[in-house]
This record gives C-alpha cells, structure tokens and sequence, in this order.
C-alpha cells in the first residue's frame, strides 16, 4: 500500500478513533454566509485566506493550503501540502492541488470564470514581500484589507466552538487540580512548568497557542515564585518572569 493509499484508507478510522473532531459542514457554510455579507458590503468580489487558522476557520483544515471565497459559486481549497489529507479534513467540495503560487492566478479566473475586480486579503498579518507577489499575480485586480472582517467573524463564536472552549476549559481545570500533587519542595519554575506541560498534553491539549500579532509569541507556562513574581518583561500580560535567557526572557526560569 503506498501512501496516498493509506492516507485514504487508513487515516479517517485511525483519527476518528483518536477522538479528531472535525469542523462540520454547516458551521463552515455559516462562516462563508458571514464573510460573504461582509464581503459584498465592502464591494469585495473575492477573499482569498493566506493565514493558517484563518484557512482553517474556513475551510477545517490546517494543511499548507491557501482559500478563495468568491461572492458566488463554491469556495476553492488549493493546497500546496499534503492534498490527500486535507481532502479528508475538510468537508469542502472543491479540493484541488497547488504546486507553486504562479499556478494561483489561473486557479482562480477558471474557478470563477473572471479575474477577480476586488480581492480582499489579511493585510494584518501577509508579510510585505508576500502582498507584492500578490500584487504583481493580480495586476488587474484591487486587493483589499480584510482582516477586519475576518476578525470580526471569528470573535463572535457559534455553539461548536463554545463547546469546545469548555473543552478546553476542561482540561485546565484538570491541570491546575494536578499541580499540586506535582509540586515538590526545591523544584525549579522550568521543572515545574515542563511537568504542568506534559499532564495538559496526556489530557490533550496541542501545546501551542497561536497569536495573531507580530513579534510577539505567547507561552502559557508564567510558573514565577518568590521575587521573580515582581520581574516585568516584554510580554503584554500582568506577568513577565525572568525566562531561560535573554533569547526568550519571559516565564519561568531557573
């Protein structure tokens, strides 16, 4: 069996037993109605999605992909990797594969049947030397800023996405009951931290918290104790930490 075979055969049952949850059908069409209301106000006639969650809120995948939601007709999943499993991921219709970005602009006039007149795009966050190349694919098209209205779609959450906030709510809750049967006299805050860590992965969480801003990571271990409690950093959060070192001074330490 080859790849592409396994991943079709063998991949839905592995991570449906794994416990995956997919994002369904109608919430994906509920958050293209939303953006496509706010698009046609904006005079938009087609957004294309180049963040990763921002392509996953839409599409339910995170695979290396970008999305074009056009005013009308199907939205249009073009990934660049891995193709075979994001058409699995994602209940989208139409999954196609995209092996560079110069392939982008015939992609979208035959999806669409027209170069786009207005394309909106995430200005918050494409990095310049990627809106000049979208620029220079687009000649004949206006590019927008969406990001507002994407912003503004995500920050109100629908009924899947509340219950997976107490999803995750729930496995805090069970990490900080744990903390203290973990804590020991003498442990450092990066060992205490790393543990804190390890218990939140067994229960499922990823381990990552994404934020959408530039220069600036988020971290959730802020284990501080003793005056290190009082250290400010360059964190926007009521706590900084000393860290590990200069290269990443904030949280816990040693």
């Amino acid at each position: 069996m080859n790849h592409d075979e396994w991943i079709r055969q063998e991949f839905p049952a592995m991570s449906k037993s794994l416990g995956f949850i997919y994002t369904p059908a109608g919430e994906i069409a509920e958050r293209h109605r939303k953006l496509r209301k706010r698009m046609e106000a904006e005079g938009m006639d087609a957004f294309l999605a180049v963040q990763k969650m921002d392509c996953f809120y839409l599409s339910g995948t995170a695979q290396d992909a970008l999305l074009l939601v056009p005013m009308d007709g199907d939205p249009l999943l073009m990934v660049k990797r891995e193709l075979q499993r994001a058409g699995l991921e994602s209940p989208l219709d139409q999954v196609v594969g995209l092996k560079s970005l110069r392939e982008l602009p015939l992609l979208v006039e035959a999806h669409m049947g027209r170069k786009p007149r207005v394309l909106g795009l995430e200005m918050d966050i494409v990095p310049a030397k990627d809106y000049f190349r979208f620029q220079s694919l687009f000649p004949d098209s206006k590019l927008a800023d969406g990001s507002r209205i994407i912003k503004d779609i995500r920050k109100i959450k629908s009924p899947f996405e509340v219950d997976l906030i107490r999803k995750a709510g729930d496995i805090a809750k069970k990490v900080y009951h744990e903390a203290r049967n973990i804590l020991k006299e003498g442990m450092t805050e990066i060992e205490f931290g790393g543990l804190l860590e390890a218990t939140a992965k067994k229960l499922g969480h990823e381990g990552l918290l994404r934020v959408r801003s530039f220069n600036y990571e988020a971290y959730s271990w802020h284990v501080l104790s003793g005056s290190t409690g009082g250290i400010v950093s360059q964190s926007d959060s009521p706590m900084g930490g000393l860290g590990l070192s200069p290269a990443f001074s904030v949280g816990a330490g040693r």
